[in-house]
Protein backbone atom coordinates (compact mmCIF):
# COMPACT_ATOMS: atom_id res chain seq x y z
CA UNK A 1 0.00 0.00 0.00
CA UNK A 2 2.40 2.66 0.93
CA UNK A 3 4.45 0.93 -1.29
CA UNK A 4 3.16 3.02 -3.75
CA UNK A 5 6.54 3.91 -2.48
CA UNK A 6 8.78 3.73 -5.35
CA UNK A 7 11.67 6.18 -4.99
CA UNK A 8 13.55 7.69 -7.91
CA UNK A 9 16.12 9.80 -6.13
CA UNK A 10 14.55 12.67 -4.33
CA UNK A 11 17.70 14.69 -4.14
CA UNK A 12 17.63 15.03 -7.87
CA UNK A 13 15.35 17.95 -7.30
CA UNK A 14 18.60 19.81 -6.69
CA UNK A 15 19.10 19.39 -10.43
CA UNK A 16 16.77 22.31 -11.09
CA UNK A 17 19.66 23.80 -13.02
CA UNK A 18 19.17 21.08 -15.64
CA UNK A 19 15.57 22.19 -16.06
CA UNK A 20 16.80 25.78 -16.57
CA UNK A 21 19.05 24.53 -19.33
CA UNK A 22 16.04 23.23 -21.22
CA UNK A 23 15.54 19.68 -19.91
CA UNK A 24 11.95 18.76 -18.88
CA UNK A 25 11.50 18.33 -15.10
CA UNK A 26 11.45 14.53 -14.99
CA UNK A 27 14.24 14.80 -12.41
CA UNK A 28 11.55 15.69 -9.86
CA UNK A 29 10.03 12.19 -10.10
CA UNK A 30 10.16 10.41 -6.75
CA UNK A 31 9.87 6.67 -7.19
CA UNK A 32 8.58 6.00 -3.68
CA UNK A 33 5.21 7.57 -4.50
CA UNK A 34 3.78 4.37 -6.00
CA UNK A 35 2.47 1.18 -4.42
CA UNK A 36 3.86 -2.03 -5.87
CA UNK A 37 1.68 -5.09 -6.48
CA UNK A 38 3.03 -7.98 -4.41
CA UNK A 39 2.31 -11.60 -5.39
CA UNK A 40 0.76 -12.93 -8.58
CA UNK A 41 -2.70 -13.65 -7.18
CA UNK A 42 -3.29 -10.10 -5.99
CA UNK A 43 -1.52 -8.51 -8.95
CA UNK A 44 -3.93 -10.38 -11.21
CA UNK A 45 -6.83 -8.76 -9.34
CA UNK A 46 -5.63 -5.21 -9.88
CA UNK A 47 -3.95 -5.08 -6.47
CA UNK A 48 -7.38 -5.08 -4.77
CA UNK A 49 -7.06 -7.39 -1.78
CA UNK A 50 -7.10 -5.46 1.52
CA UNK A 51 -10.31 -7.22 2.58
CA UNK A 52 -9.55 -10.69 1.19
CA UNK A 53 -5.77 -11.32 1.40
CA UNK A 54 -5.15 -14.69 3.09
CA UNK A 55 -1.51 -15.62 2.42
CA UNK A 56 1.95 -14.34 3.33
CA UNK A 57 1.47 -11.26 1.12
CA UNK A 58 -0.83 -9.97 3.87
CA UNK A 59 2.23 -8.77 5.76
CA UNK A 60 2.51 -6.08 3.06
CA UNK A 61 -1.14 -5.40 2.14
CA UNK A 62 -3.01 -5.89 5.43
CA UNK A 63 -1.29 -7.70 8.32
CA UNK A 64 -4.66 -8.68 9.81
CA UNK A 65 -5.06 -11.07 6.86
CA UNK A 66 -2.29 -13.24 8.30
CA UNK A 67 -4.87 -14.46 10.83
CA UNK A 68 -6.67 -16.38 8.07
CA UNK A 69 -3.65 -18.66 7.48
CA UNK A 70 -4.32 -22.13 8.89
CA UNK A 71 -1.24 -24.08 7.68
CA UNK A 72 2.50 -23.39 7.76
CA UNK A 73 3.23 -21.56 4.52
CA UNK A 74 6.19 -20.71 2.30
CA UNK A 75 5.66 -18.19 -0.53
CA UNK A 76 7.94 -16.76 -3.22
CA UNK A 77 7.50 -14.51 -6.28
CA UNK A 78 9.53 -13.66 -9.40
CA UNK A 79 8.73 -10.72 -11.68
CA UNK A 80 9.72 -9.59 -15.15
CA UNK A 81 9.23 -5.89 -16.01
CA UNK A 82 9.46 -4.19 -19.41
CA UNK A 83 9.32 -0.36 -19.43
CA UNK A 84 8.99 1.62 -22.67
CA UNK A 85 9.20 5.44 -22.74
CA UNK A 86 8.16 7.45 -25.81
CA UNK A 87 8.90 11.18 -25.84
CA UNK A 88 8.32 14.20 -28.06
CA UNK A 89 10.48 17.20 -27.15
CA UNK A 90 10.17 20.32 -29.30
CA UNK A 91 8.86 18.12 -32.11
CA UNK A 92 11.68 15.55 -31.92
CA UNK A 93 10.45 12.03 -31.11
CA UNK A 94 12.47 9.41 -29.25
CA UNK A 95 11.87 6.07 -27.57
CA UNK A 96 13.80 3.89 -25.14
CA UNK A 97 13.17 0.74 -23.12
CA UNK A 98 14.57 -1.45 -20.37
CA UNK A 99 13.77 -5.00 -19.21
CA UNK A 100 14.54 -6.65 -15.86
CA UNK A 101 13.79 -9.95 -14.12
CA UNK A 102 13.99 -9.99 -10.34
CA UNK A 103 13.04 -11.87 -7.20
CA UNK A 104 10.19 -9.89 -5.65
CA UNK A 105 9.22 -11.38 -2.31
CA UNK A 106 9.40 -14.40 -0.03
CA UNK A 107 7.52 -15.06 3.19
CA UNK A 108 7.19 -17.66 5.91
CA UNK A 109 4.00 -17.84 7.98
CA UNK A 110 3.45 -19.94 11.09
CA UNK A 111 0.01 -20.42 12.71
CA UNK A 112 0.41 -21.26 16.40
CA UNK A 113 -1.85 -23.95 17.88
CA UNK A 114 -4.69 -22.22 19.74
CA UNK A 115 -7.72 -23.37 21.71
CA UNK A 116 -9.91 -21.05 19.65
CA UNK A 117 -9.41 -18.37 17.03
CA UNK A 118 -5.94 -17.97 15.52
CA UNK A 119 -2.52 -16.51 16.25
CA UNK A 120 -0.16 -16.26 13.27
CA UNK A 121 3.38 -14.88 13.01
CA UNK A 122 5.16 -14.20 9.72
CA UNK A 123 8.43 -12.93 8.33
CA UNK A 124 9.03 -11.62 4.81
CA UNK A 125 11.56 -10.00 2.54
CA UNK A 126 9.97 -7.80 -0.14
CA UNK A 127 11.22 -5.60 -2.95
CA UNK A 128 9.19 -2.56 -1.90
CA UNK A 129 10.79 -0.65 -4.77
CA UNK A 130 12.45 -2.19 -7.78
CA UNK A 131 12.79 0.53 -10.40
CA UNK A 132 14.88 0.55 -13.56
CA UNK A 133 14.67 3.32 -16.15
CA UNK A 134 16.57 4.33 -19.27
CA UNK A 135 15.41 7.59 -20.89
CA UNK A 136 17.11 8.82 -24.07
CA UNK A 137 15.57 11.95 -25.62
CA UNK A 138 16.40 14.75 -28.05
CA UNK A 139 15.11 18.34 -28.04
CA UNK A 140 15.46 21.70 -29.74
CA UNK A 141 18.79 23.54 -30.14
CA UNK A 142 20.72 20.28 -30.16
CA UNK A 143 19.74 19.25 -26.63
CA UNK A 144 20.28 15.57 -25.90
CA UNK A 145 19.43 14.16 -22.48
CA UNK A 146 20.11 10.65 -21.13
CA UNK A 147 18.73 9.60 -17.73
CA UNK A 148 19.55 6.21 -16.23
CA UNK A 149 18.00 5.30 -12.87
CA UNK A 150 18.11 2.18 -10.74
CA UNK A 151 16.58 1.97 -7.28
CA UNK A 152 16.23 -1.22 -5.24
CA UNK A 153 14.56 -0.87 -1.84
CA UNK A 154 14.07 -4.07 0.17
CA UNK A 155 11.81 -4.37 3.23
CA UNK A 156 12.63 -6.97 5.89
CA UNK A 157 9.35 -7.44 7.73
CA UNK A 158 8.01 -9.18 10.79
CA UNK A 159 4.30 -9.31 11.55
CA UNK A 160 1.52 -11.04 13.45
CA UNK A 161 -2.26 -11.34 13.51
CA UNK A 162 -4.74 -12.51 16.09
CA UNK A 163 -8.40 -13.45 15.80
CA UNK A 164 -10.11 -11.49 18.58
CA UNK A 165 -13.65 -12.71 17.81
CA UNK A 166 -15.25 -15.10 15.31
CA UNK A 167 -15.42 -12.32 12.71
CA UNK A 168 -12.62 -9.88 13.59
CA UNK A 169 -8.86 -10.09 13.02
CA UNK A 170 -6.23 -7.56 14.09
CA UNK A 171 -2.63 -7.41 12.90
CA UNK A 172 0.53 -5.36 12.75
CA UNK A 173 3.94 -5.40 11.10
CA UNK A 174 7.22 -3.55 11.23
CA UNK A 175 10.02 -3.49 8.69
CA UNK A 176 13.56 -2.32 8.13
CA UNK A 177 14.69 -1.04 4.74
CA UNK A 178 17.93 -1.82 2.95
CA UNK A 179 18.93 -1.18 -0.64
CA UNK A 180 20.86 1.00 -3.06
CA UNK A 181 20.37 3.59 -5.77
CA UNK A 182 22.30 4.55 -8.87
CA UNK A 183 21.34 7.66 -10.85
CA UNK A 184 23.12 9.10 -13.89
CA UNK A 185 22.08 12.07 -16.05
CA UNK A 186 23.89 13.62 -19.02
CA UNK A 187 22.77 16.73 -20.93
CA UNK A 188 24.25 18.22 -24.12
CA UNK A 189 25.04 21.07 -24.80
CA UNK A 190 26.05 22.69 -21.53
CA UNK A 191 27.66 26.15 -21.41
CA UNK A 192 31.11 26.27 -22.97
CA UNK A 193 32.01 22.68 -22.07
CA UNK A 194 32.90 20.22 -24.81
CA UNK A 195 31.64 17.44 -22.53
CA UNK A 196 27.99 17.14 -21.40
CA UNK A 197 26.80 18.29 -18.04
CA UNK A 198 26.84 15.20 -15.87
CA UNK A 199 25.12 14.43 -12.59
CA UNK A 200 25.38 11.07 -10.88
CA UNK A 201 24.53 9.80 -7.45
CA UNK A 202 25.15 6.44 -5.84
CA UNK A 203 24.15 5.51 -2.33
CA UNK A 204 23.02 2.95 0.19
CA UNK A 205 19.46 2.97 1.49
CA UNK A 206 18.25 2.21 5.00
CA UNK A 207 15.16 3.01 7.03
CA UNK A 208 12.09 1.74 8.82
CA UNK A 209 8.28 1.74 8.87
CA UNK A 210 5.24 -0.26 9.83
CA UNK A 211 1.52 -0.79 9.39
CA UNK A 212 -1.62 -1.79 11.29
CA UNK A 213 -4.61 -3.69 9.95
CA UNK A 214 -8.11 -4.83 10.80
CA UNK A 215 -10.33 -7.35 9.07
CA UNK A 216 -14.03 -8.15 9.50
CA UNK A 217 -15.06 -11.40 7.82
CA UNK A 218 -18.52 -12.94 7.42
CA UNK A 219 -19.80 -15.58 5.04
CA UNK A 220 -20.40 -13.38 2.00
CA UNK A 221 -18.68 -10.08 2.78
CA UNK A 222 -15.44 -8.87 4.32
CA UNK A 223 -14.11 -5.41 5.15
CA UNK A 224 -10.47 -4.47 5.67
CA UNK A 225 -8.77 -1.35 7.02
CA UNK A 226 -5.06 -0.55 6.99
CA UNK A 227 -2.89 2.31 8.14
CA UNK A 228 0.70 2.70 7.01
CA UNK A 229 2.77 4.67 9.50
CA UNK A 230 5.22 7.30 8.22
CA UNK A 231 8.23 5.66 6.58
CA UNK A 232 11.79 6.98 6.99
CA UNK A 233 14.32 6.25 4.24
CA UNK A 234 17.95 7.38 4.65
CA UNK A 235 20.25 7.79 1.63
CA UNK A 236 23.99 7.84 2.22
CA UNK A 237 26.47 7.99 -0.65
CA UNK A 238 28.15 10.46 -2.99
CA UNK A 239 27.37 12.77 -5.89
CA UNK A 240 29.46 13.65 -8.93
CA UNK A 241 28.46 16.60 -11.11
CA UNK A 242 29.93 19.07 -13.60
CA UNK A 243 28.86 22.70 -13.87
CA UNK A 244 28.94 25.08 -16.85
CA UNK A 245 32.62 25.87 -16.27
CA UNK A 246 33.59 22.20 -16.59
CA UNK A 247 34.37 22.08 -12.87
CA UNK A 248 33.90 18.68 -11.28
CA UNK A 249 32.45 18.17 -7.79
CA UNK A 250 32.39 15.00 -5.71
CA UNK A 251 30.68 15.72 -2.37
CA UNK A 252 29.43 13.01 0.04
CA UNK A 253 25.69 13.12 0.68
CA UNK A 254 23.38 11.96 3.44
CA UNK A 255 19.71 12.87 3.65
CA UNK A 256 16.33 11.52 4.74
CA UNK A 257 13.12 10.97 2.82
CA UNK A 258 9.96 10.91 4.96
CA UNK A 259 6.88 9.29 3.45
CA UNK A 260 3.53 10.23 5.02
CA UNK A 261 0.71 8.25 6.60
CA UNK A 262 -1.45 6.32 4.15
CA UNK A 263 -4.89 4.89 4.88
CA UNK A 264 -6.95 2.35 2.95
CA UNK A 265 -10.27 0.55 3.05
CA UNK A 266 -11.18 -2.60 1.15
CA UNK A 267 -14.43 -4.48 0.61
CA UNK A 268 -14.73 -8.08 -0.54
CA UNK A 269 -17.82 -9.92 -1.75
CA UNK A 270 -17.93 -13.73 -1.99
CA UNK A 271 -20.93 -14.98 -3.99
CA UNK A 272 -20.72 -18.67 -5.04
CA UNK A 273 -17.58 -19.35 -7.13
CA UNK A 274 -16.65 -15.64 -7.20
CA UNK A 275 -14.51 -13.22 -5.20
CA UNK A 276 -14.98 -9.51 -5.90
CA UNK A 277 -12.72 -6.90 -4.26
CA UNK A 278 -12.54 -3.10 -4.23
CA UNK A 279 -9.82 -1.00 -2.54
CA UNK A 280 -9.59 2.76 -1.96
CA UNK A 281 -6.18 4.10 -0.82
CA UNK A 282 -5.50 7.70 0.21
CA UNK A 283 -2.14 9.40 0.76
CA UNK A 284 -1.55 13.09 1.47
CA UNK A 285 1.69 13.77 -0.41
CA UNK A 286 1.72 17.35 0.91
CA UNK A 287 3.35 15.72 3.95
CA UNK A 288 6.18 14.20 1.93
CA UNK A 289 9.59 15.35 3.12
CA UNK A 290 12.95 15.39 1.32
CA UNK A 291 15.84 17.86 0.87
CA UNK A 292 14.76 19.07 -2.55
CA UNK A 293 11.49 20.35 -1.08
CA UNK A 294 7.90 19.77 -2.09
CA UNK A 295 7.06 23.34 -3.21
CA UNK A 296 8.05 25.33 -6.28
CA UNK A 297 9.48 28.86 -6.35
CA UNK A 298 5.96 30.31 -5.93
CA UNK A 299 5.25 28.25 -2.85
CA UNK A 300 2.87 25.81 -4.59
CA UNK A 301 3.01 22.09 -3.82
CA UNK A 302 4.61 20.03 -6.58
CA UNK A 303 3.01 16.85 -5.19
CA UNK A 304 -0.74 16.35 -4.75
CA UNK A 305 -2.70 13.99 -2.48
CA UNK A 306 -3.73 10.84 -4.33
CA UNK A 307 -6.64 8.41 -4.10
CA UNK A 308 -6.05 5.01 -5.72
CA UNK A 309 -9.06 2.98 -6.85
CA UNK A 310 -8.53 -0.74 -7.38
CA UNK A 311 -10.98 -3.41 -8.52
CA UNK A 312 -10.54 -7.17 -8.99
CA UNK A 313 -12.57 -10.32 -9.72
CA UNK A 314 -11.68 -13.97 -9.28
CA UNK A 315 -13.74 -16.88 -10.64
CA UNK A 316 -13.19 -20.45 -9.41
CA UNK A 317 -14.17 -23.31 -11.68
CA UNK A 318 -16.50 -25.60 -9.72
CA UNK A 319 -15.05 -28.82 -11.17
CA UNK A 320 -11.33 -28.02 -11.46
CA UNK A 321 -8.77 -26.40 -9.10
CA UNK A 322 -8.47 -23.46 -11.48
CA UNK A 323 -9.01 -19.75 -10.86
CA UNK A 324 -9.31 -16.95 -13.43
CA UNK A 325 -8.64 -13.34 -12.41
CA UNK A 326 -8.95 -9.87 -13.85
CA UNK A 327 -8.64 -6.35 -12.52
CA UNK A 328 -8.46 -2.64 -13.16
CA UNK A 329 -6.90 0.16 -11.13
CA UNK A 330 -6.71 3.93 -11.40
CA UNK A 331 -3.50 5.15 -9.76
CA UNK A 332 -3.06 8.94 -10.22
CA UNK A 333 0.41 10.47 -10.30
CA UNK A 334 1.45 12.46 -7.24
CA UNK A 335 3.86 14.76 -9.12
CA UNK A 336 1.97 17.70 -10.64
CA UNK A 337 4.72 19.63 -12.48
CA UNK A 338 3.39 18.04 -15.68
CA UNK A 339 -0.12 18.23 -17.05
CA UNK A 340 -1.69 14.78 -17.10
CA UNK A 341 -3.00 13.89 -20.53
CA UNK A 342 -3.86 10.35 -19.47
CA UNK A 343 -3.40 9.41 -15.81
CA UNK A 344 -1.95 6.06 -14.78
CA UNK A 345 -4.23 3.04 -15.20
CA UNK A 346 -3.52 -0.67 -14.81
CA UNK A 347 -5.25 -3.57 -16.56
CA UNK A 348 -4.50 -7.00 -15.09
CA UNK A 349 -5.12 -10.69 -15.77
CA UNK A 350 -4.19 -13.78 -13.80
CA UNK A 351 -4.52 -17.53 -13.46
CA UNK A 352 -4.00 -19.91 -10.55
CA UNK A 353 -4.15 -23.61 -9.83
CA UNK A 354 -3.64 -25.95 -6.88
CA UNK A 355 -1.41 -29.03 -7.10
CA UNK A 356 -2.24 -31.88 -4.69
CA UNK A 357 -3.75 -29.50 -2.11
CA UNK A 358 -0.30 -28.24 -1.08
CA UNK A 359 1.29 -26.24 -3.90
CA UNK A 360 -0.44 -23.19 -5.37
CA UNK A 361 0.91 -21.83 -8.67
CA UNK A 362 -0.20 -18.33 -9.69
CA UNK A 363 0.72 -16.19 -12.69
CA UNK A 364 -0.33 -12.66 -13.60
CA UNK A 365 0.21 -9.92 -16.17
CA UNK A 366 -0.10 -6.20 -15.45
CA UNK A 367 -0.25 -3.55 -18.18
CA UNK A 368 0.27 -0.01 -16.89
CA UNK A 369 0.46 3.26 -18.81
CA UNK A 370 0.19 7.03 -18.49
CA UNK A 371 0.81 10.12 -20.62
CA UNK A 372 1.86 13.60 -19.49
CA UNK A 373 3.14 16.82 -21.03
CA UNK A 374 4.83 20.12 -20.16
CA UNK A 375 3.61 22.93 -22.46
CA UNK A 376 6.40 25.36 -21.51
CA UNK A 377 9.02 22.75 -22.46
CA UNK A 378 7.14 21.52 -25.55
CA UNK A 379 7.51 18.08 -24.04
CA UNK A 380 5.24 15.01 -24.14
CA UNK A 381 5.87 11.61 -22.63
CA UNK A 382 4.14 8.22 -22.70
CA UNK A 383 5.25 5.42 -20.36
CA UNK A 384 4.12 1.82 -20.78
CA UNK A 385 5.01 -0.91 -18.29
CA UNK A 386 4.26 -4.60 -18.81
CA UNK A 387 4.97 -6.78 -15.82
CA UNK A 388 4.73 -10.56 -15.37
CA UNK A 389 4.44 -12.39 -12.04
CA UNK A 390 5.03 -16.00 -10.97
CA UNK A 391 4.22 -17.00 -7.38
CA UNK A 392 4.66 -20.42 -5.76
CA UNK A 393 3.01 -21.06 -2.40
CA UNK A 394 3.60 -24.28 -0.47
CA UNK A 395 1.50 -25.17 2.56
CA UNK A 396 2.57 -27.93 4.94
Amino acid sequence: MLSRLLLVVAVVASLASFGQAGSPPTNKDVAFTQRAEIGARWAGMGGACIAIVDDGSAIWYNPAGLGKIRRIELLGTLTNANLRIETSWAGRKSSSSVSTTRFQNASFSYPFPTYRGSLVAAGAVTRATSFDQYLNRYGAQGYHDIEEKKVVLTAWSGGFAVQVSPNVFLGGEGHLFTGDLDYHDQLWPWGSCDEPAVFSQTGDLSGYGGSLGMLYVSRFISVGLTLKTPQRITVEGEEVWTDAGCIRYNPPVKYNIDLPFSGAIGIGLMPPNFTIAVDVIYTDWHQLGFPGGIRDESGNFIFDPTTDLRFGVEYTLPILPLRFRGGYSYVPLALNVFDAEKNRTNITFGLGTLVESSLAVDVAWVHSCFERFSPQDEYREKRTLDKGFLTLTYRF
